[in-house]
């Protein structure tokens, strides 16, 4: 006995039609503000860091810091009229009739706690000029228009 067929007859194989192959998009390029920020950045930082390094070296004084103490204001003694900064040599002593800020230096005597002179450096208003001389506290300098009248006077606090 035949049984009918339950399942309809499978039809013949048809050619199947080949799909394209899909790649991936291209990246997308950095274009744009993008690396010009991030560039800044990086330099900002370097600089930081760099500056960090230096102040913690002590090679450049902490611009938030204290380390440099002010330098102290006085009077002079009355010995005749006063005679300014510009003809101190090494060994006189001078005071502070200005402020900090506007120091007006002139010259006057000697006594334990006044700002001795201990090298004094011509044609130059660079204060680096001051860091090998010995028991140097404080600096004073005057820049002139004419190069040759500009001056440094590296001090320290006479004992």
């Amino acid at each position: 006995m035949h049984t009918p067929d339950r399942f309809p007859p499978e039809p013949l194989a048809q050619p199947t039609e080949l799909l394209p192959i899909v790649q991936a998009p291209p990246r997308p390029r950095m274009g744009g503000r993008g690396p010009a920020v991030i560039g800044i950045a990086l330099l900002a930082a370097s600089l930081v860091i760099f500056v960090g390094v230096l102040v913690a070296l002590k090679i450049v004084p902490n611009p938030f810091g204290s380390d440099a103490p002010p330098i102290p204001v006085a009077t002079p003694t009355p010995s005749g009229p006063p005679r300014t900064a510009r003809f101190a040599q090494p060994g006189d002593c001078v005071a502070n009739q200005g402020t900090e800020k506007e120091p007006e230096l002139v010259l006057t005597e000697c006594a334990p706690g006044a700002l001795e002179v201990l090298a004094r450096f011509d044609a130059t208003s660079d204060t680096g000029e001051c860091a090998g001389v010995k028991d140097y506290r404080y600096h004073y300098f005057f820049d002139s228009e004419l190069e040759g009248l500009d001056f440094v006077l590296c001090m320290g606090e006479r004992p």
